[in-house]
């Protein structure tokens, strides 16, 4: 197991390259001057010349990219903003645990109430309960988040006035956002739980298990349910890394300053530095919640974990050989 979590943090290493490439190159290519959106129209040609030089960006590409990678991946620094002059790794230490928050809690929350609802569905399939995760997973998927938003505003910061409808402060302000999250990501996951169990359920060893005098429950929860969590665990951990980065339109209506809003602002702003050094950040972000999943797949399943040690056994037995 160790042997393979260093090989995956090692295959990391090019794949966040490659993303610290492609980003800085849609950059370059994307039309518009930063000079000149930081300036203003009403900046002489010889300031905005002047201010090209010093951000850099009168450079060839190729000169451009390889600083930028140097800074990055020798000396470990994300830059400053070109606007705000602020340090992006400050900053976003200050706004992680905002968006960091917001998508634990309502992934968590979601995977409490549709993984007992899928469960639920698929071992009275063709029921009165079947039949309702379906209608309701079906209805909060053709929903857009925004459009969740906005209802939710209305009803509980408007009309009954129970929550704050934007800003920050104590933890009734990320109740509205952990909902709109929340009735999403629960809706989908319930719709695969009920889609990988009843894959399960079918399987011999559960038929197996049944022939053998097994109570459901048993068959049920102790052996069907841990092989169904597998893609379960892999939705999870994608909709958590995706969320990360993803809650822009929300962080937008309720007025959260976290990573959502910090790179639409730069985006909007085309400060290049913030949005090169945010992306990366949440592209490792994202291979280390995947690996976190894998991991995760040899503590549910004992398939898996065996696989793992019998790999190593067979590195060791060949070295073993070859000495």
């Amino acid at each position: 197991m160790g042997r393979y979590i260093i090989k995956r943090l090692l295959i990391t290493i090019p794949i966040i390259i490659a993303v610290s490439i492609i980003i800085f190159s849609l950059l370059y290519i994307t039309p518009g001057d930063p000079a000149q959106m930081i300036l203003g129209t009403t900046a002489t040609t010889e300031e905005l010349a002047s201010y090209r030089t010093y951000l850099g960006i009168d450079r060839p590409f190729l000169v451009q990219l390889g600083d930028y990678l140097y800074r990055l991946f020798i000396k470990w620094d994300l830059g400053d903003s070109w606007v705000s002059q602020m340090n992006i790794m400050h900053e976003i230490k200050l706004r992680l645990p905002r968006t960091f928050a917001i998508s634990l809690y309502s992934i968590l929350a979601g995977a409490v109430c549709g993984i007992p609802l899928g469960v639920m569905a698929a071992v009275h399939q063709d029921g009165k309960a079947d039949r309702f995760v379906l209608v309701l997973s079906s209805v909060m998927h053709c929903v857009p988040g925004y459009v969740i938003a906005m209802v939710l505003v209305v009803i509980f910061a408007l009309k009954l006035r129970w929550l704050p409808a934007y800003g920050i402060g104590g933890i009734k302000f990320y109740i509205l956002p952990c909902l709109c999250i929340l009735l999403g990501s629960f809706s989908g996951m319930a719709r695969s739980m009920r889609s990988s169990m009843l894959e399960v359920i079918r399987s011999d060893f559960v038929m197996a298990a049944k022939a053998q005098g097994f109570s459901k429950n048993t068959v049920y929860y102790r052996h069907a349910l841990p092989n169904a969590l597998i893609p379960i665990i892999t939705q999870i951990g994608g909709q958590f890394a995706n969320a990360l980065g993803g809650t822009m339109i929300l962080e937008t209506i309720f007025s959260i300053p976290g990573m959502g809003l910090y790179i639409q602002g730069a985006i909007t702003a085309r400060d290049v530095p913030i949005v090169t050094g945010s992306v990366v950040f949440l592209a490792i972000w994202f291979c280390l919640v995947m690996l976190a999943v894998d991991i995760l797949y040899a503590v549910v399943d004992p398939r898996i974990k065996a696989q793992y040690e019998a790999q190593g056994k067979a590195r060791a037995h060949r070295k073993g050989a070859a000495a």
